[in-house]
């Protein structure tokens, strides 16, 4: 892909004609998945969508996804980096432009501006997207687990670095350790973080493990752990109106996740979107 610039931009369009486009790609997602054999899962916010509303939460603004890890390396493989002939698959760290530590569905048809964390002027361009998380296999117990994501806390900081402000919007410790961070992740390459972080999402492979859960956000970390032979085998679930899969252990994964209570809505000050950007058609 290009990089992007307030150049593609063209018309400015809603946030629920930016769902209309997402749920496109998911629906296209699917029915790649479904045609070879590959299992997903809608996650995190998208779940409890999926499982309190029937579809987005009403303030939720993007879908999620989990996938095994074998599954999605079948689906990078059988794709060629291409979904129905239009939304480009990117693996972690593959993107020439756009890098992060999981899969990324892009539909570049639609231009994302965000407004880069601590800067009022600076934005960053991309087209929008879904995330697609591979499920990692995971220690025995839970000490283990706890060890295990910690193991990410200090290469991810390290690639955090070279994000947003340096002097805005953080706590005095961040703020020097962004400082003495910046310079030597320059030095030495965001690539050699990024390729930790994979080695240790994959130091224990998914089919030998008997708990599993995603390493690549940065929400969630520990509570993400989930038995495996309760969380995989996949259930329907209705979102906007059609049929997607979910994992069968949803119930303990979303108590894990939002608390027992993650069936009553929030209150509403805390109805809002976590995002905050301007959508575009893409110039053509």
């Amino acid at each position: 892909m290009k990089i992007y610039s307030e150049k593609d931009c063209g018309e400015s369009i809603s946030l629920d004609e930016l769902k209309q486009h997402l749920f496109k790609m998911l629906c296209a997602l699917d029915e790649f998945c479904e045609k070879n054999g590959i299992r997903y899962y809608l996650s995190g916010g998208t779940l409890l969508g999926a499982i309190r509303h029937q579809g987005f939460i009403p303030w939720d603004d993007d879908i999620d996804v989990n996938m095994p890890r074998p599954d999605c390396e079948k689906l990078q493989r059988l794709s060629e980096g291409l979904i129905a002939g239009k939304y480009v698959l990117v693996a972690p760290n593959c993107g020439k432009h756009y890098r992060a530590n999981h899969w990324k569905l892009y539909d570049e048809d639609i231009i994302i501006a965000n407004s880069i964390q601590g800067t009022d002027k600076k934005m960053h361009y991309h087209p929008a997207f879904i995330d697609i998380f591979p499920i990692e296999g995971l220690p025995a117990t839970e000490e283990e687990n706890k060890k295990h994501y910690d193991a990410m806390t200090i290469p991810k900081k390290m690639l955090g670095c070279t994000d947003g402000s340096l002097f805005h919007g953080s706590s005095v410790p961040a703020k020097i350790f962004h400082a003495v961070g910046r310079p030597i992740v320059y030095l030495t390459g965001k690539k050699r973080y990024f390729d930790r972080i994979q080695q240790i999402a994959t130091s224990i492979p998914f089919d030998e493990a008997d708990h599993v859960g995603v390493m690549m956000t940065n929400i969630h970390t520990y509570c993400e752990r989930v038995v495996k032979d309760e969380y995989i085998p996949q259930i329907d679930v209705t979102f906007e109106g059609r049929t997607f899969k979910g994992p069968a252990g949803y119930d303990k994964y979303l108590t894990q996740l939002y608390g027992s209570d993650y069936m009553e809505l929030p209150p509403v000050e805390k109805r809002q979107s976590h995002h905050g950007f301007t959508i575009y058609k893409r110039k053509k």
